[in-house]
């Protein structure tokens, strides 16, 4: 068996570390608002809130190769940002708002939001699910083909069904009404029951 070359590895490392980065700037840009509103919470200063979001994010993107799973990125971020809250405080001199347990206890209630709007994200997807599941079985492939990556023009689902463009448009249209009130009548069933 043939080791890879130097060049190889260099190729896989520059690769990794591309996906990395790729991964840390959507988890980033994905979780920005509420690490800010915890930094926010923290500081009561926009400015400070900017800095201490800034610097976390910095050590956030040198620490990544720690972070075990993404689902656990926000709590993981949560206590690299409250590490920079305190250091930030005691370099600036400045009296803390928030003490430390009362800020233990804010990023313990935001871990528990959390979890509470992934889990109405999944009954989401999940409802979503059964309600494509019962479209006719061309709308369903209409829908799947117009969402499907990469997406791809209405004019070309147009043709591949025999349709025009402009009738294509109202079709997905009416399929997307259907389902969000299928969605909306499911959850909604869901939540009085």
């Amino acid at each position: 068996m043939q080791k890879p070359s130097q060049s190889e590895n260099e190729s896989r490392s520059q690769s990794g570390s591309a996906n990395d980065a790729t991964n840390i700037t959507r988890l980033l840009l994905e979780h920005r608002s509420a690490l800010m509103a915890y930094i926010l919470a923290a500081v009561r200063n926009h400015a400070d809130a900017d800095d201490i979001f800034q610097e976390s994010s910095l050590a956030i993107a040198t620490s990544f190769s720690q972070l075990r799973e993404e689902n656990g990125f926000l709590p993981w971020a949560r206590e690299i940002a409250r590490r920079r809250i305190l250091a930030h405080v005691r370099k600036h001199k400045q009296l803390l708002l928030i003490d430390d347990e009362l800020l233990d206890k804010l990023c313990e209630a935001a871990e528990r939001i959390d979890l509470m709007e992934q889990r109405r994200a999944e009954s989401q997807r999940k409802t979503l699910h059964t309600c494509l599941e019962q479209l006719p079985t061309e709308s369903r492939r209409m829908i799947a083909m117009r969402y499907d990556s990469p997406t791809p023009p209405v004019e070309s689902i147009a043709q591949q069904f025999g349709r025009s463009v402009q009738g294509t448009y109202a079709l997905l249209k009416r399929i997307r009404l259907v389902l969000r009130d299928c969605v909306d009548n499911k959850l909604s069933q869901e939540g009085s029951a």
